[in-house]
């Protein structure tokens, strides 16, 4: 019977013993994949931090980078237009991009710059305005002023692409400036464009017969020197970027923004549809005239939610 007790109490012994070996070895496993668990989780929440700070963003250059976004004057050729879209933006949720540089590059002395306001390092979307000095209605002047002023931007920065506002005539200037730096590697691509009560036509209006459907559709009837150099050259302009035309309801039954007909406006929007680029084309309504365009609040919110993902 001894022996017996002592058989049985081996085979306990036995099984306890394994029990035990098994528990350490299903805790082992456990504690491993809390581990690598708890690692790509950090790796996650690091790797979200770092695309959201520049302090340490570097290209190969060793040049910091930033994402611009240039808010462009009207035919006035002052900063007071795009610095009251800036105003009205701002603050930005959950971006790094705030108000920055104002920039004039004075279109009637060697487009010379004179540059007011830094680019803190911990914004990497900076708004950044730009005007012409002298007031104009031409599309050349603009771009060359944008390319001397994305030049010395570039002296200091990184800039793998810039947004663009332009309202009024400095939608011209920025189509402008995407014709004339295409394949130019010295300038970055335009990501997307916004084109606020913008002129393409000269002011042309609807001719008799016809209508807003047909411009959209075919473009203009009558075609000005402005309308025709971009309808030569859109195709410069890469597909990729992408585009929205706003103009303002404020005349309904003329069909105007008081100063910019919407045949004008929207005259230039069959092409780049034609070239492949995701663009839409929206009438915001509007009690304010086109010289106040900059401040309606409806019209903000489109170009917010647009450039930055954020209403």
């Amino acid at each position: 019977m001894k022996k017996r007790q002592i058989r049985r109490n081996k085979y306990k012994f036995k099984i306890v013993f394994f029990i035990l070996v098994g528990l350490i070895f299903l805790l082992g496993i456990g504690m491993f994949l809390f581990h690598i668990n708890g690692t790509t989780v950090d790796n996650k929440n690091k790797d979200k931090e770092t695309s959201l700070t520049t302090t340490s963003k570097k290209s190969s250059s060793g040049k910091p980078v930033i994402f611009p976004t240039i808010y462009i004057t009207g035919s006035s050729g002052g900063l007071t237009p795009p610095d009251a879209i800036v105003k009205k933006l701002l603050p930005i949720k959950n971006l790094p991009a705030d108000k920055s540089l104002q920039i004039i590059s004075n279109i009637t002395k060697n487009y010379d710059l004179t540059v007011k306001g830094e680019i803190s390092k911990d914004n990497q979307y900076p708004l950044i305005e730009f005007a012409t000095g002298k007031g104009t209605g031409s599309g050349e002047p603009y771009s060359v002023g944008l390319q001397k002023a994305i030049s010395y931007l570039s002296e200091s920065y990184d800039i793998p692409w810039v947004n663009m506002v332009g309202y009024s005539s400095g939608g011209t200037g920025a189509i402008y400036y995407m014709i004339d730096t295409v394949n130019n590697p010295n300038f970055p691509p335009v990501n997307k464009f916004v084109s606020l009560d913008g002129e393409y036509n000269e002011g042309t209006k609807l001719q008799y017969g016809e209508t807003l459907t047909n411009v959209l559709e075919n473009g203009p009837w009558v075609k000005t020197e402005m309308y025709q150099y971009i309808e030569d050259n859109y195709e410069k302009v890469s597909s990729k970027t992408e585009m929205m035309f706003l103009e303002g309801d404020y005349d309904t039954k003329n069909q105007t923004d008081s100063a910019i007909p919407w045949a004008d406006s929207f005259s230039v929007y069959h092409l780049f549809k034609n070239n492949g680029n995701e663009i839409t084309a929206t009438l915001y309504p509007t009690k304010t005239s086109h010289a106040h365009a900059t401040e309606n609040e409806i019209a903000i919110k489109y170009i917010k939610n647009f450039i930055y993902n954020t209403p």
